[in-house]
């Protein structure tokens, strides 16, 4: 599958959330009992739910977080290997306060993670560029709230 990071707002019909996930200066990512690999935070928007509902539930769901800041901050088409069909998402960047209580999920377990872990559900390789790409947005946020 390819995957096209877009423009936020750019596309419609979102279908998934992605959540990036900060909690002291760490990733935060979950690690799927069944795929047995480390994932972040993420999943199908709901009939009735915004995507930022969606992912502040998917937060909530797969990490236990609750109290947290998030943004959204770019979307993504994820093509099918049929060249046909895809399906739209979006990426948000979630500060974590404090950690939750994990609820009864697929997740096992949160991790905490300098970098993205070698043991990751999809492309590493494009999951490290993603990861440098939010940084760069965390970093320039982080910049803002200094000059306000």
């Amino acid at each position: 599958m390819e995957k096209r990071n877009c423009i936020l707002g750019q596309l419609e019909n979102i279908e998934f959330a992605v959540i990036f996930t900060r909690y002291q200066d760490k990733w935060v990512m979950c690690w799927h009992k069944y795929r047995k690999s480390s994932e972040n935070p993420g999943g199908h928007v709901e009939e009735g739910e915004s995507a930022m509902q969606a992912a502040k539930r998917e937060l909530y769901e797969e990490t236990g977080i609750t109290d947290c800041d998030i943004i959204p901050l770019w979307d993504y088409e994820q093509l099918w290997d049929d060249g046909i069909h895809k399906n739209n998402g979006r990426v948000y960047l979630a500060i974590a306060h404090c950690l939750g209580e994990l609820p009864e999920s697929e997740m096992d377990k949160i991790e905490l993670f300098d970098e993205v872990p070698e043991n990751i559900t999809y492309d590493r390789e494009l999951a490290t560029k993603e990861f440098h790409m939010a940084e760069n947005i965390l970093r320039a946020w982080e910049i803002v709230k200094v000059v306000k």
